[in-house]
């Protein structure tokens, strides 16, 4: 383990005693951030902006003292503290949703025609219904959107681009992905007031950290020709901005087979999944240790769930 990680696993180490502070600390603060905004003296567990600053590494925490070994931060108490800019565009699109206060055009009904796929198989879901899911991308190889090979998934996080895996960007011999399809979760189906759109995508950004045949840092981002027009059946998912996952369930979504070696799904499948503690995780994978995860699970940038039980899950079985 390197120095810098030692440190700040020390900073991020949790006393499971609790003491009082001194609130004259509140007042300190102001003289360590040279400014006038109030603060309150927290431990870092509980200050949302600080804590996620310090995992980022893009500040240093002022702290007011230590309780045991837990770090009590200068906390801004200002409802205008400094916001990561996924939480800006997330609370921006909410108010573009009836229920954020604003209207999304329904798009329109045109007929539709997408035959070609090739994606991850969903074992154990269902059906997932029209408009659930409108971040849904399907991302494309070849060079003519006639003749386009849809092998991948992705989810809309503007509108401009799409979030998936970095080897998404690549497959076997396929040239480069080039095409994205937003709006569709009937392949080759005409039902439905679904108006699809295409964009053809202009540029990749894989983590710089990715090195295949491995899966850590298995992430990238597409960007696409034009911006897409959000409507009921194409709209952005919000990033998760939460240090702390409290949800026990994950649902993964996607086309492809339902079945080891069955038949493809033109319907967009569902599957919800259990969140799988990262050791117990680590214990079942030691058992068949894969060249891919040589590490097992990294916590800070990855998450198992799956089915301990089998039946449910996103591969073949």
């Amino acid at each position: 383990m390197s120095k810098r990680a030692v440190v700040w696993c020390l900073i991020f180490a949790f006393s499971a005693n609790s003491h009082s502070w001194d609130r004259k600390d509140d007042e300190l603060c102001k003289v360590i951030n040279k400014t006038n905004d109030d603060y309150t003296c927290k431990p870092i567990d509980q200050c949302p902006v600080v804590f996620r600053a310090a995992e980022r590494h893009a500040a240093y925490p002022k702290i007011c003292r230590f309780s045991g070994r837990t770090p009590i931060v200068c906390c801004p108490t200002s409802q205008d503290a400094p916001r990561r800019n996924s939480s800006e565009m997330c609370r921006k699109y909410y108010s573009l949703t009836t229920k954020g206060g604003g209207t999304i055009d329904s798009g329109g009904c045109r007929q539709k025609k997408i035959v070609s796929k090739n994606l991850l198989t969903i074992v154990g879901g269902t059906e997932a219904e029209e408009m659930e899911f409108p971040h849904m991308v399907i991302l494309g190889f070849g060079e003519n959107i006639k003749n386009v090979v849809w092998s991948c998934g992705g989810s809309l996080i503007s509108d401009r681009y799409v979030l998936s895996a970095a080897h998404c960007s690549e497959i076997g011999k396929k040239s480069p992905v080039k095409w994205a399809l937003l709006g569709d979760s009937d392949l080759g189906s005409n039902k439905g007031a679904a108006n699809p759109q295409v964009r053809e995508i202009v540029q990749r950004i894989l983590h710089p950290n990715y090195k295949p045949p491995s899966m850590y840092n298995d992430i990238g981002l597409f960007r696409l020709s034009t911006p897409v027009q959000f409507n009921r059946f194409v709209f952005p998912a919000c990033i998760n901005t939460e240090v702390h996952l409290t949800a026990k369930q994950a649902i993964a979504i996607g086309w492809g087979r339902t079945s080891s070696a069955g038949q493809t799904s033109n319907v967009l499948m569902k599957v919800s999944l259990d969140l799988v503690e990262q050791n117990e995780c680590n214990r079942i994978y030691s058992s068949s240790p894969s060249p891919n995860l040589e590490f097992g699970i990294n916590p800070n940038n990855q998450i198992c769930a799956g089915q301990l039980e089998g039946g449910k899950d996103t591969c073949q079985v």
